[in-house]
């Protein structure tokens, strides 16, 4: 399922918060070779903290295979601490009380089946809808070059702060996504997800021993939920890419959904 953590239920999450932590350095560290802080085999920064929130995808076993973080900017952000550089002049302030941002998205189910990609697309899709139930209309963030098709084909109506910049590696570019319900209508509708696209369990009932028991038994009286519940892997593969090919073998993993031309706000 996709679920919400926030900071009013991350007390149920304990291990599979700790799985969010793993997933991010097999990723960002193992894959994409980032130079990030890791702590006892997992990665964190200095924006998971009280206000950080996450969408999660979990496989059939309960293991962390997915997600997206997002957190106020109005006190802070990445975008604005380390790469305000890269943002032209008029760009509308980013620490206002209208926008959040998105970072750490990513991963780890390869499958490129609908069904694959309908999850992915709920876990990018969800943050929106959380953003507009808290009366922000905007969304921001910084992006590798190479997973820009697969924004736009997900549906993310995104426009460009900017072009393009080298980082270690590869390019990157700010954007951001306007959050209004006729975009995240249209979005749903791509994708067949039901209104919301995650779960939030806020206890658990009786019975439920996990949030993953919880999840089931609200798919029980949900059957649409279905639409973004794990299915087996039909094809489970470790990575065996040589370590330098490893970065394009992520990317690649990605499907290409769209090939929308890249737009840019001046």
């Amino acid at each position: 399922m996709i679920h919400l953590i926030s900071p009013e239920n991350a007390h149920l999450y304990g291990e599979e918060i700790k799985g969010i932590h793993r997933a991010r350095k097999a990723v960002f560290v193992d894959e994409l070779r980032w130079n990030l802080s890791v702590v006892d085999g997992m990665e964190f920064d200095e924006y998971d903290d009280e206000r950080t929130c996450n969408v999660v995808g979990f496989s059939v076993e309960g293991e962390v295979v997915m997600g997206m973080r997002f957190r106020p900017t109005d006190d802070r952000s990445m975008l604005v601490d380390h790469f305000s550089h890269v943002l032209p002049e008029d760009t509308r302030p980013i620490n206002d009380s209208k926008t959040w941002e998105l970072s750490r998205g990513f991963s780890l189910e390869r499958g490129v089946r609908r069904h694959n990609l309908r999850r992915k697309a709920a876990c990018m899709i969800a943050p929106l809808e959380i953003a507009l139930q808290s009366g922000i209309d905007r969304c921001v963030g910084f992006t590798d070059v190479r997973m820009l098709s697969f924004c736009y084909g997900v549906g993310w109506n995104l426009e460009l702060l900017g072009t393009p910049v080298p980082y270690d590696e590869g390019e990157a570019v700010a954007y951001e996504i306007e959050v209004s319900e006729a975009n995240l209508a249209r979005m749903r509708k791509m994708w067949g997800l039901p209104q919301p696209s995650y779960i939030d369990i806020q206890a658990l009932g009786a019975g439920d021993a996990t949030v993953h028991d919880a999840a089931s038994r609200l798919l029980d009286v949900r059957p649409e939920l279905g639409k973004f519940a794990p299915q087996p892997e039909e094809d489970v593969t470790p990575i065996s890419a040589a370590r330098s090919e490893r970065p394009k073998e992520y990317y690649d993993s990605f499907a290409t959904l769209d090939n929308s031309p890249v737009r840019k706000v001046s």
